[in-house]
């Protein structure tokens, strides 16, 4: 099945990828070290790290980080990784002078340096200065820090500099952090972006609610080297059911997808970043960030939840559907399937995609 897209067919002409890409262990484990590894993860909110000593931990993968502000107000991004005997020497958020290991105190400076390794005793050969963290790459875009886990990266303003200048004008780096809604999903991280990306193809019938108040037959896509900008203006109903996509939406609603695995959604007062994570070749997590502006005030504490909640109906829909895919692309009675002529974004992934993966990995 490896060589059955056909990358270099036009949309119309065009077969999706074949059902193993979203089944098969080589594949995932491929596009880890692909896909994955190569580009730009937004692992933490700017926000989050103004202070000397301010840090974010956590895991892409397989990959444990930490992203720390050191004592110069430099950004600094290593592999969470002790190198004594590998335990991770961060956990969760904070602020710290130094970044001390709980197994055996390996104690690292925010710069990454081992600067104290207890009682090693008469070991011989230590040379400390080659014990420190591995570094990762690290760049800030918009309202987010990112980390790239390849050790020659391509610049992050080469992939994202055409979507800032889409949001820039909306206040985007601006708006306020709300919550963060974390779904688990029974599905390849692939079929997820397809949902995404079908330009709208099955709002109307999967997402009722919300397509009363958008006016589908004027759905736009726009691909951009590494991603694509959807948009849709708002409709006219008098249905009551869709009253909070209404609020929600405003005059219209922006869809990017920044390639691989980042959606950026802004509407109305509000904006979400969706950040696709896959777990396992069939498992997926996606993990919500919502932000508002200044026009929902404290005491919009009513509307704010009612647009999550709102917002919880169109991701419940979305994991049915995902899930309802991935059985069936393992059920056997599936090789490959026809893009509709609306779905070039998906198209645009499935090629960027299959480019990568058939490089030599990092």
């Amino acid at each position: 099945m490896w060589h059955e897209f056909d990358a270099e067919l036009p949309l119309d002409s065009a077969s999706t990828l074949a059902a193993s890409c979203y089944l098969d262990a080589a594949w995932y484990a491929r596009e880890m070290e692909t896909v994955f590894r190569r580009n730009w993860q937004p692992v933490a909110r700017f926000q989050q790290l103004q202070q000397s000593g301010e840090f974010v931990s956590g895991r892409f993968l397989d990959w444990p980080y930490v992203v720390v502000r050191d004592e110069q107000g430099e950004l600094q991004a290593f592999y969470n990784v002790c190198q004594h005997h590998a335990a991770e020497v961060a956990q969760g958020v904070g602020v710290c002078q130094e970044l001390v290991c709980p197994y055996h105190g390996w104690t690292y400076s925010l710069q990454g340096e081992l600067s104290r390794a207890p009682q090693l005793g008469a070991v011989q050969n230590f040379q400390r200065e080659t014990m420190r963290l591995p570094r990762i790459s690290v760049q800030t875009a918009g309202p987010w820090v990112w980390l790239n886990f390849s050790p020659s990266p391509r610049p992050l303003a080469d992939d994202f500099s055409p979507f800032h200048q889409y949001f820039q004008p909306t206040g985007y780096e601006g708006l306020t952090y709300y919550r963060r809604v974390e779904y688990e999903i029974a599905c390849n991280w692939k079929v997820y972006v397809d949902n995404y990306l079908d330009g709208g193809y099955h709002v109307a019938s999967v997402h009722r609610g919300l397509a009363a108040q958008l006016n589908l037959n004027a759905y736009r896509t726009e691909l951009l080297p590494r991603g694509a900008m959807q948009s849709c203006h708002a409709g006219s109903t008098n249905s009551s059911t869709a009253a909070d996509f209404a609020e929600r939406i405003g005059e219209s609603a922006w869809y990017a997808w920044v390639y691989p695995n980042l959606m950026i959604n802004r509407y109305g007062p509000w904006m979400d970043t969706n950040w696709i994570v896959p777990l396992s070749a069939e498992r997926t997590l996606t993990v919500f960030d919502y932000y508002f502006d200044a026009s929902c005030t404290l005491p919009s504490l009513d509307f704010r939840e009612r647009s999550l909640q709102a917002s919880d109906v169109v991701q419940q829909e979305d994991v049915l559907i995902c899930e309802s895919v991935q059985r069936g692309l393992k059920s056997g009675a599936y090789s490959q399937g026809r893009y509709a002529m609306r779905e070039l974004a998906e198209h645009h992934f499935h090629r960027l995609w299959w480019a990568e993966v058939n490089q030599v990995p990092t």
